[in-house]
């Protein structure tokens, strides 16, 4: 009995200690880890959600950035707004950064050695609650490439990343907000594009994309919406004038008339911007409502220059309703091939019956997938169609032995489409009226010659027919 009191004694002992080095000396490191890398914070205590003010002085000129519930601000040299996610993104890392050490400090430093003997560049963040902080950021740098910052009229030279100089470089147009559409895409009403080959309408109605001339015309949603997302991402890559000074600037670099207008409806108000290319092939927005002059990439404008209300049709709509799962028979007729197959417990089999040939399942679920996703090229008249397209023909027939969808097809011949020399056919479906170019690309994938393949042996080689025949027969 003694000896097990002493037993469960000497384990409690076990246990104390235990606790102790963990409460004393483990949480004790861990609490001292974060007062050391709290230390370690630069702008101790700055909250970035808190900054309603940064100032950059770099030297050869100062901005002013502040913050409202509109967001960030360029409020001087110039006036206007800021690249938000930008500046928020540079405010986070900015209150993160840490000291990597402690190059000198005391009475008695050498201020020529770091570069401080001369103007620094500063950065000065200042919060709603109106705590301030500046760091001054020299032009030398140590042997590894970080930056020498100091706290005005402190006795110490810190040495923080690289990432200061950055900090403290930045130009007015570094902090700009660049797109030059400035609005929510959700209050465009409608929008029309005018370049030198026609005028595009498009216009919001019933959350549906449609052009007031032709409302029947079944339009491609999506690239409507992608053009809309172009112009809401173009950028731009300088700021030339603004205000009075555009005409100026338009006659000093001898503009013509605009290639592409984009006029925007809004919910409340407009947006226009005039585009134009230079004899050096540079292009430049004129933002109207925003009297602002800038120089632009030229990939919108390649998309744009170009653009007709074709470009913008649904070339989905020949093969739109096509559901591959009410397939249950098809037949195609070509110049080299001709069959006819039928579902049979989730497998297709050659109708009538072949022995000496068996049916590839994996071509037949391709040719299905394939013609649920076909895009069309181009429209065309029937006029246009230059080739025979009823003699070649892919049937699909329902469970009801109905026709559900039929594609027919010519043969291929080599055309410009869109100014490119392509291989297409022409086609149609019974799903739309309108004849449509294809291209010889696509209609490859159909396959239509590798879905039933002749029988062989295990050595590869092609079965005589009276084998082929025992086969069947069980023998």
């Amino acid at each position: 009995m003694k000896k097990n009191k002493a037993t469960w004694i000497l384990v409690g002992v076990v246990v104390l200690l235990s606790l102790y080095t963990y409460f004393g000396e483990y949480q004790g490191k861990e609490k001292e880890k974060t007062r050391e890398e709290q230390q370690a914070v630069i702008l101790k205590g700055i909250n970035a959600d808190q900054v309603n003010l940064i100032e950059i002085n770099n030297l050869q000129q100062k901005i002013t950035l502040s913050r409202s519930s509109d967001g960030w601000s360029v409020t001087s040299p110039i006036k206007d707004s800021a690249d938000n996610s930008d500046i928020e993104s540079w405010l986070k890392q900015l209150t993160e950064e840490k000291t990597v050490s402690v190059a000198v400090e005391g009475a008695d430093i050498k201020w020529q050695y770091f570069g401080f003997d001369q103007p620094a560049r500063t950065i000065t963040v200042k919060t709603n609650s109106n705590q301030q902080m500046t760091v001054e950021v020299s032009d030398k740098k140590n042997f590894e490439g970080n930056c020498f910052i100091r706290f005005p009229g402190e006795n110490k030279v810190m040495v923080g990343s690289s990432g200061w100089d950055t900090y403290s470089t930045k130009k007015v147009f570094d902090v700009r907000n660049k797109h030059i559409f400035r609005h929510q895409l959700s209050n465009v009403q409608s929008f029309q594009i005018k370049n030198k080959i026609n005028t595009i309408d498009i216009q919001n109605k019933d959350a549906k994309w449609i052009t007031p001339g032709q409302p029947t015309l079944l339009l491609d949603q999506n690239a409507i919406r992608e053009n809309i997302n172009k112009i809401n991402d173009l950028k731009a890559i300088e700021f030339v004038a603004e205000n009075d000074a555009i005409a100026a600037e338009k006659k000093k670099l001898g503009l013509g008339s605009s290639i592409v207008t984009v006029d925007i409806k809004l919910s409340e108000g407009a947006w226009t911007a005039n585009f134009y290319e230079s004899k050096d092939k540079a292009i430049y927005a004129e933002v109207v409502s925003n009297q602002l002059f800038v120089k632009v990439g030229n990939d919108l404008l390649t998309r744009l220059t170009g653009l007709t209300l074709n470009d913008l049709r649904d070339y989905r709509l020949p093969f739109a309703s096509f559901d591959k799962t009410k397939v249950e028979k098809f037949a195609y007729d070509t110049t080299l091939k001709k069959a006819s197959l039928t579902k049979k417990n989730s497998l297709w089999e050659v109708t009538p019956s072949d022995s000496a040939n068996e049916v590839q399942q994996d071509k037949v679920s391709g040719l299905l997938e394939v013609i649920k996703n076909i895009v069309a090229k181009e429209y065309v008249s029937a006029k246009a169609v230059k080739k025979d397209i009823s003699k070649q023909r892919i049937v699909f027939k329902d469970a009801a032995d109905q026709v559900y969808f039929e594609l027919q097809f010519s043969d291929a011949e080599t055309k410009k489409v869109k100014n490119e020399e392509k291989t297409i056919r022409y086609a149609k479906t019974n799903l739309y009226d309108e004849p449509f170019v294809m291209d010889e690309s696509e209609f490859n994938k159909l396959n239509l010659n590798d879905i039933i393949k002749i029988k062989v042996n295990n050595e590869g080689k092609t079965l005589p027919v009276d084998v082929k025949k025992e086969e069947k027969n069980g023998k």
